[in-house]
């Protein structure tokens, strides 16, 4: 301020106010141009960082480019690796494929064939029954013709082989009379011969059996008669029997009722064996029961003995009942 002394300062110059606006000139100019260098320096430092971050980023694109160039190589391989192992198992399941699709044709061909089979067997199973009917009838009837025609003949069983000699009509027409104690001296034979194999009573082997046709079917009763009355027959040490001439089929049914014969003769019950396997059982009442089915012989002689003193009605009942429970089942 005025009148204060002014200290003398080191930094306080005398110098002309010229030289001293031209110093604080060039000091102005030199902060700026010192100025300008730093800010030039800084610029320089943030190009060359940039430039660094833009080849880090350069580099961290080429890394990542290689990357996926690998990984999609691998990828590459890696399928081409399946695709080939795929290929060596999708052919056998294939061809186990194609394999199956052609089973599972065939099975529908043949369920098909098998239906269109059972369509025609449900359409010809009523006539397969009624040809079958028609058959067995057939057979019957022709069973019943050649047993008919079997009418006039007779067998002898147990008769010693040569007996007959060389003619055996002529041997005959005058041995079964004679054998028998029939009234008629001789009869007439048309044919007579062996038949045959080799048998014998109890299975063992024996003399064939003689079959002889009589030229009357009168003759025959006469001698099937005189054969029962007479019974048991013995020559030369033989038992000798007569029997009708039957076929194998009448045969078997018979011999079926061997057994419900016997046990009626045992019982000593009347009864009549007649053609072709019907038995005849006479009630002491008078009543007839008439026994002519191999299962009703059975069925009727399983109830027991006292069963042919009961009433011919009640009988038939349980039969009839029992036919019924059957035919049901």
């Amino acid at each position: 301020p005025p009148g204060v002394e002014q200290p003398n300062n080191f930094f306080t110059s005398s110098m002309p106010n010229k030289k001293r606006d031209g110093r604080k000139t060039g000091a102005r100019k030199a902060n700026a141009n010192a100025s300008a260098t730093f800010d030039s320096q800084g610029n320089g430092a943030e190009e060359d960082g940039a430039e660094q971050v833009m080849t880090e980023n350069d580099v961290e694109d080429c890394t990542a480019s290689r990357d996926n160039v690998i990984v999609e190589q691998m990828t590459k391989n890696m399928a081409k690796m399946l695709d080939d192992k795929l290929a060596t198992i999708l052919k056998p399941v294939t061809d186990l494929s194609e394999k199956f699709d052609n089973i599972i044709e065939r099975m529908t061909t043949l369920e098909q064939r098998v239906s269109d089979l059972e369509d025609g067997s449900a359409r010809s199973a009523p006539r397969m029954e009624s040809v079958e009917k028609a058959l067995q009838k057939a057979l019957e009837r022709l069973d019943n013709h050649e047993n008919q025609s079997r009418r006039q003949n007779i067998r002898v069983i147990g008769l010693k082989e040569g007996v007959e000699g060389s003619d055996p009509v002529v041997f005959f027409e005058g041995w079964i009379p004679e054998i028998l104690g029939m009234q008629e001296k001789r009869i007439k034979i048309e044919r007579a011969h062996r038949t045959g194999p080799p048998s014998g009573r109890d299975g063992k082997r024996g003399p064939r059996a003689v079959l002889v046709r009589l030229h009357n079917f009168t003759d025959k009763q006469k001698i099937l008669y005189a054969a029962r009355k007479k019974g048991k027959l013995q020559v030369d040490g033989r038992e000798i029997s007569f029997y009708q001439d039957f076929t194998a089929d009448l045969v078997k049914k018979r011999q079926e009722s061997a057994a419900a014969l016997r046990r009626l003769r045992e019982a000593g019950v009347k009864y009549s064996f007649v053609y072709p396997a019907v038995i005849r059982i006479f009630h002491r009442n008078g009543s007839v029961m008439i026994l002519c089915s191999g299962f009703v012989i059975k069925y009727f002689f399983e109830q027991g003995l006292e069963d042919f003193y009961l009433t011919v009605a009640y009988i038939y009942f349980r039969l009839k009942k029992k036919l019924r429970l059957m035919k049901s089942m």
